[in-house]
């Protein structure tokens, strides 16, 4: 056997609870493993991916109302095991083993650690991406999410991990001191260097984009009170995923109806960059609601910077030293909507211009070719 072919014996178990080819993260990692010679086997809820060289097993799910009953009915351990437990392929995964196993985010730790051990013949590392303990508002997430998540949470201080990542210097503080693991190591959720170009700003026609989830709670809502007051030039898009519950909300808002804002339909995480690449300031305005908001440092950031735009955050204090060490954005003072139109109709076409050529200037540091090789050395691939 050649040494090429020794090296491609290698294997990774890739499982996250999401369709993966939605996930930035996910597919950075598939295609880290892959380019350092494993074949990457995944698991998800829809594991059709590119770049996965693989086996793909599928997570079933309960229809809607069901497991909205779920949700509404039943205790933590319960919802489980009649939410996820039984839509799990255990069997199909049966006699595999993997030199990596990487579990994302926190829906399947109870799986994860009775399943696990029997797949793993090396390190398994718990990516725990972002905050998930009061990670919301509302009764309903009071009620019924929240002590289902801290249920899950118990879950990340098992021996089967080897390992656990975040997104983010802040976040990896807080489940240091909330759970008592040792500090997560950091991953930036960074986007591939895209050989882009920033497209000119037309002084008449300012376009401003959010793109990514649709979640109200990450200030959404914000945006759209601020295109309100915002001078006739600038035009904002919305360019997120989400189901009917989730935008429903967003269309209704007064903005929609009266044409300062409008839906673009979203696409591909490997599209994102070029998809952006045409408008002029990316809206990142996450208002401190809680933890997650406070330390964002999304993927969106990362996509923005490689489709060479503009980036306008409030005071998150993630992103500001970037902002304000590559001249690629501005700070608003405050959280309001009147704050976020008051500093975007200050700005010139010319200011948005040089934001647009900091952007390319940073693109190839804030880009994946350095993540890479520091990823593969925190999960020992």
């Amino acid at each position: 056997m050649s040494g090429q072919e020794t090296e491609r014996a290698k294997s990774a178990l890739i499982v996250c609870y999401s369709p993966v080819g939605n996930d930035g993260r996910v597919s950075n990692q598939i295609r880290w493993l892959e380019a350092a010679g494993y074949r990457v086997d995944v698991l998800s809820k829809g594991p059709e991916h590119p770049d996965a060289s693989g086996a793909r097993f599928r997570i079933g799910q309960p229809s809607l109302p069901v497991r909205v009953a779920i949700h509404a009915l039943l205790p933590a351990r319960a919802r489980f095991r009649r939410l996820v437990a039984p839509y799990m392929p255990t069997a199909e995964l049966a006699g595999h083993t993997y030199d990596v196993i990487i579990v994302n985010d926190h829906h399947l730790l109870p799986w994860a650690v009775e399943a696990v051990p029997a797949m793993a013949t090396g390190p398994v590392v718990l990516d725990l991406h972002e905050v998930y303990s009061g990670n919301g508002t509302g009764a309903v997430y009071n009620a019924l999410i929240a002590p289902y998540d801290d249920w899950l949470l118990t879950f990340i201080t098992s021996p089967v991990f080897t390992k656990h990542l975040t997104v983010a210097e802040g976040i990896a503080d807080l489940y240091r001191d909330q759970y008592g693991i040792a500090r997560p190591g950091v991953i930036r959720n960074i986007a591939p260097y895209q050989e882009l170009t920033p497209s000119p700003v037309d002084p008449e026609h300012i376009m401003l984009v959010h793109h990514g989830y649709a979640a109200v709670e990450r200030g959404i809502d914000i945006m759209l009170d601020a295109s309100m007051l915002l001078d006739e030039r600038f035009h904002l898009v919305l360019m997120v995923l989400g189901d009917e519950r989730s935008l429903a909300p967003l269309r209704a808002h007064p903005a929609i109806a009266a044409g300062r804002a409008t839906f673009r339909e979203p696409v591909g995480v490997t599209e994102v960059a070029s998809a952006l690449n045409g408008y002029d300031l990316e809206l990142i305005f996450f208002p401190p609601r809680f933890a997650n908001n406070i330390y964002a440092l999304p993927n969106k950031f990362f996509e923005a910077i490689q489709g060479r735009l503009g980036v306008v955050i409030g005071e998150s204090p993630e992103i500001v030293g970037f902002v304000r060490e590559h001249g690629f954005g501005i700070v608003v003072d405050g959280w309001t909507g009147d704050d976020l139109a008051a500093a975007l109709n200050a700005l010139s076409a010319e200011q948005i211009t040089a934001m647009k050529q900091a952007a390319d200037r940073a693109a190839l540091d804030f880009s994946t070719r350095g993540e890479g090789p520091r990823f593969l050395a925190e999960v020992g691939a």
